[in-house]
């Protein structure tokens, strides 16, 4: 799932992005390109900034993950341990 939001997150942008070059490139040039790129911020930055943060929801659970096994790995050793001065 983590990179799964990661990847959705990327393509996201990208897609945000390529949008606007493409709808900067359909327009005459120039001033004409600035204006449209101006006029289309207003739903361009929202959707880069949710795609971003979907983005790092993944890398985040990710970490989580990853810090979730490491506690496992330390729990078991620490259960190891424990018997051990059990048994001694």
């Amino acid at each position: 799932m983590d990179k799964l939001l990661e990847v959705i997150g990327s393509l996201g942008v990208c897609a945000v992005l390529l949008t606007l070059v493409l709808l900067a490139s359909a327009s005459q040039g120039g001033a004409d390109a600035a204006i449209v790129v101006l006029g289309s911020l207003p739903w361009a930055v929202p959707a880069l900034i949710g795609c971003v943060i979907i983005a790092a929801f993944g890398v985040m659970l990710g970490e989580l993950k990853a810090i979730r096994l490491a506690s496992e790995i330390q729990s078991l050793h620490l259960r190891d341990l424990v018997k051990q001065r059990d048994r001694s």
